[in-house]
């Protein structure tokens, strides 16, 4: 009998933030059912503060589970610690930092540690664009030099979104305030994921941003598009409705890298494969590592594999150009015997039939010398 392989989840956002209340550096879970259930409860020890307001714009947005950790700060020391605590959580797929690191002194330190963390836990950073960032001519001199050198990453892990949104100031009669799009990003993530599936874009004019009604500044066809070729992620405004996500590019995204990494969902359909493979072959550390292993992991990550496939997650008319799963004498060595490594190979085709996105999962089983 096949072994079930179980899709993990895949919007599941964490949020680091400024409160004036409750525990720091402890992870809260925080969902959309228990909001809407006694919503004083779920927000009590967040009051008035930075970290709500975030945690507000990802549900508005349709994101339904979230875990908040209150940091002392948003610099690198804070947000080290959250990181820190961050890890006792099982499962994160998309992180957003307090609003206040993009302005903070070293707050390309903290984009770097954070997108280590991502890197290690199959998650994606949403990066909020430095303060600086006002206007289109802003963004092009600060991103001439690339990703790294601006935002303090260039990694597949991690994608930005520009240009910041603009909503009435509810604590100012009359007055408009900005804010980072990242925490209502996340929100649509968890939309599309929903409707569509990770591998969709989360992006264009299904992908309207709620509880904003404009924009920092407007972008035009060719400016949007010359943000987008450069690794970062567009919001954009048309008549007759307020913002959209744009732009679904990775920080390694940039037409010049020819990336594989280039499009968010293809890294997140990558993430969330990885994630479901690695978790749904642990039972493979308890089986000798030969022929009748293989064969089983084949069944169980082919038919893994076909489910998604049949609800539009690759592309291709048949499964063989589609998708492929590799383990076998000609993948798994003697060093791979005799360690008790297991290596599976899963490619998958995101954008056109046959070519192949290739992922090496690290499976065990016993050694061949017991």
């Amino acid at each position: 009998m096949t072994r079930p392989i179980e899709g993990v989840a895949t919007a599941d956002t964490a949020f680091f933030g400024l409160a004036e209340d409750g525990p720091f550096d402890e992870p809260v879970d925080i969902d959309v059912d228990g909001r809407a259930a006694d919503e004083d409860a779920i927000w009590g020890d967040l009051h008035v503060s930075p970290l709500r307001r975030a945690l507000r714009s990802f549900f508005d947005n349709g994101g339904v589970s979230a875990v908040a950790v209150r940091v002392a700060d948003a610099g690198i020391d804070g947000v080290r610690l959250g990181l820190e605590a961050l890890d006792q959580v099982d499962l994160v797929n998309l992180l957003v930092l307090p609003a206040e690191s993009a302005a903070h002194a070293d707050a390309r330190e903290v984009v770097a540690e954070a997108v280590a963390f991502c890197e290690r836990r199959r998650a994606m950073l949403l990066v909020d664009p430095p303060a600086s960032w006002t206007s289109l001519e802003a963004i092009r001199a600060a991103i001439s030099a690339g990703a790294e050198a601006a935002v303090g990453t260039s990694s597949a892990n991690a994608a930005l979104y520009a240009p910041r949104l603009r909503r009435p100031d509810p604590s100012r009669a009359g007055s408009v305030e900005t804010f980072a799009a990242s925490a209502a990003v996340a929100g649509v993530f968890a939309r599309t994921d929903a409707s569509h599936g990770v591998w969709s874009a989360p992006a264009g004019t299904d992908a309207d941003v709620r509880g904003a009604d404009g924009l920092e500044f407007d972008l035009g066809n060719r400016d949007a598009d010359s943000l987008n070729t450069s690794g970062i992620s567009t919001l954009r405004t048309f008549a007759g409705r307020g913002p959209v996500v744009w732009g679904a590019r990775t920080l390694a995204g940039a037409d010049a890298t020819a990336s594989v990494w280039k499009y968010v969902p293809v890294r997140r359909t990558a993430l969330f494969l990885e994630e479901s493979l690695d978790r749904g072959l642990q039972w493979t550390r308890f089986e000798p590592n030969g022929e009748a292993l293989w064969e089983e992991v084949r069944e169980s990550v082919g038919a893994f594999l076909h489910e998604r496939y049949r609800v539009g997650a690759f592309r291709g008319n048949s499964p063989d150009r589609a998708y492929f799963v590799k383990c076998d004498r000609d993948t798994v060595s003697q060093r791979d015997l005799d360690a008790g490594d297991l290596p599976v190979f899963v490619g998958f085709a995101p954008i056109r039939p046959t070519e192949f996105v290739v992922l090496h999962i690290r499976a065990h089983a016993l050694p061949a010398h017991d």
